[in-house]
């Protein structure tokens, strides 16, 4: 019986020096060959074909002559007039919610700043400051000594002011200053073409059959854009973008070769499948490649084969101080201060119980603070929606101008 468990007991180890979390001799070599697979594509990545571009067109054949060329965003689209500016009165303070990207992106920058994300990136640098107030009750608030505490929102393009006061606004008057990067646009001729930038090398990888394929440090994936022509000088629409790993030839050859070489050393019982696993599972091998990357291939599809391609990048070394004027009605369809010049009120809110009520063109409450919820009906003379603290539902409630009072509807 002794000499049964010795036997058993040898078996015991002779497999454990053979597997790692579980697998077998065989299923070791299988992630050998397969990271060994994954670094040879790494390897020869630069020269990659797709293989289903034609597929790929045949779904946006129509779309190539749409878009003109011209890169400028349509900002009305994404951001329609009557959305913010949106003015809170939390009491005793004004606070106001100002959305850059929906600037006339277009007109601002006019033809040499056609890059318009450029711009929007730059915005959470600039210097802001209200000019001027022009209050519901007809007074007029401007100089230098405006009182403005600048908040940027964590929300992509967008900033909250604090102004001290509670009597209701109509509009404002607000400058802006930022710095905008230069946009340099460089036309791609061949493949193999490299580029010089303040940021960093661009190589033109391919050049032609409907995508463009270049190959940039990490640090420069959004600064560039790739964008392509036909014949008729129109922009071409893109069916797809992509971006992948690209990793030097001296960081993979190496490791090309150590695993080449652990495979015959396993295959004859030279290493065990712990040691190989240890050095080479594919967690191993992404993590160092990944403390070694400083570049990556940046891809575009386009509809079809076109005339002229161009890489379009921010040179940050390279800025214009750029100094706006707006009025806050620029940005909005008027309604919310034509209901509130109507009723000569306005919803706000209290800072210290958090409940909603109802203040006059003074800035002092007509309707104590003793809603939850409180929102203007804008298409509706004088109604209001409201959740009062101690109920469990909304009503529309009436408000009377010259009693200065809410009726339940």
């Amino acid at each position: 019986m002794k000499r049964i468990y010795q036997i058993i007991i040898i078996l015991f180890f002779l497999t454990s020096s053979n597997c790692s979390n579980g697998q077998s001799k065989q299923e070791c070599l299988d992630m050998l060959n397969d990271n060994l697979l994954l670094l040879d594509n790494f390897l020869h990545a630069d020269k990659y074909e797709p293989s289903d571009l034609r597929d790929l067109r045949a779904n946006f054949s129509d779309l190539q002559d749409l878009t003109q060329n011209d890169s400028k965003i349509d900002e009305s689209y994404f951001f329609p007039k009557g959305y913010p500016p949106i003015t809170k009165y939390v009491y005793p303070n004004t606070l106001i919610e100002v959305r850059f990207d929906r600037f006339n992106i277009s007109n601002i920058l006019g033809d040499g700043y056609n890059f318009t994300l450029d711009f929007v990136d730059n915005i959470p640098d600039a210097i802001f400051k209200v000019k001027k107030i022009y209050f519901l009750d007809g007074t007029i608030e401007g100089g230098e000594d405006i009182s403005v505490d600048k908040i940027i929102s964590p929300h992509f393009g967008h900033q909250t002011l604090v102004l001290k006061g509670t009597k209701p606004i109509k509009s404002f008057d607000y400058s802006m200053e930022t710095n905008l990067s230069k946009e340099i646009i460089y036309e791609i001729s061949t493949a193999g073409q490299t580029i010089q930038t303040s940021a960093g090398q661009i190589e033109i990888v391919h050049y032609g059959n409907g995508y463009v394929r270049v190959k940039v440090p990490e640090s420069m994936r959004h600064v560039i854009k790739i964008e392509a022509e036909n014949a008729q000088g129109h922009k071409l629409s893109k069916v797809m973008s992509g971006n992948g790993a690209a990793y030097k030839s001296e960081y993979l050859r190496p490791y090309i070769a150590a695993i080449k070489n652990a495979i015959t050393q396993l295959e004859n019982d030279k290493i065990t499948c712990a040691e190989a696993y240890n050095k080479f599972s594919y967690e191993q091998i992404i993590a160092d490649l990944q403390r070694k990357e400083n570049s990556l291939f940046l891809t575009e599809y386009f509809v079809s084969d076109f005339k002229k391609a161009s890489i379009v990048f921010w040179d940050k070394t390279q800025v214009d101080r750029k100094h706006y004027l707006r009025n806050s009605v620029d940005q909005s369809d008027g309604v919310p201060e034509t209901f509130y010049e109507r009723c000569a009120c306005a919803v706000a809110q209290d800072k210290k119980t958090e409940l909603f009520g109802i203040i006059g063109l003074d800035g002092n409450w007509i309707i104590a603070p003793s809603f939850l919820k409180l929102t203007p009906n804008w298409g509706n003379k004088n109604l209001f929606r409201g959740q009062p603290s101690d109920e469990e539902k909304s009503y529309e409630y009436r408000y009377d101008k010259e009693k200065k009072s809410l009726t339940k509807m």
